[in-house]
């Protein structure tokens, strides 16, 4: 299976599937229900990442030839209409080309009339914007809300992989 930004893949590495793709066409094709990706923005380890982050985020490596390549093919094959994204941490939505993709997204994408994105596109976007506001873990608003919203709760408190967590 060609990809233009990875060639680390289910098909070509592993079970030589392409199990989202498999998904999506179940999902699409048998039920009623709407098929959604989960994509995190960042790569915590990936040195593209860490030398973005290194330069204050002043540089774009990582988005340009990893995250945004990656985003528009998955819009383009396998059309979610929902996309989960999971990128506030430190950068700002102007380093993830986020105002860019969205606006592709809404406007030209094989999606446009149907999809529904979070608001994790940069740090400070989260709980207000999006479709829906995906606010921290354990979100109360303790009154009702004008805004769809979800929480998403940990079974732990932490974020993240913890390798002694009960």
């Amino acid at each position: 299976m060609e990809l233009a930004w990875n060639s680390w893949n289910s098909y070509d590495t592993g079970p030589h599937r392409d199990l989202v793709g498999e998904l999506a066409a179940a999902v699409q094709e048998t039920t009623d229900l709407r098929f959604g990706l989960y994509h995190s923005l960042f790569e915590w380890f990936n040195p593209l990442f860490l030398k973005d982050k290194e330069n204050n985020f002043t540089t774009q490596d990582f988005v340009k030839m990893k995250s945004m390549p990656e985003l528009y093919e998955l819009v383009n094959r396998y059309k979610p209409e929902v996309i989960w994204s999971d990128g506030s941490g430190e950068a700002p939505d102007s380093y993830w080309m986020s105002k860019e993709f969205i606006a592709w997204l809404y406007n030209d994408s094989p999606v446009k009339d149907t999809v529904v994105v979070n608001d994790r596109w940069g740090r400070g976007d989260i709980c207000r914007h999006g479709g829906y506001l995906t606010c921290n873990d354990r979100y109360n608003p303790k009154a009702l809300q004008n805004r769809k919203f979800e929480n998403p709760m940990t079974i732990e408190k932490p974020l993240g992989i913890r390798r002694k967590q009960t």
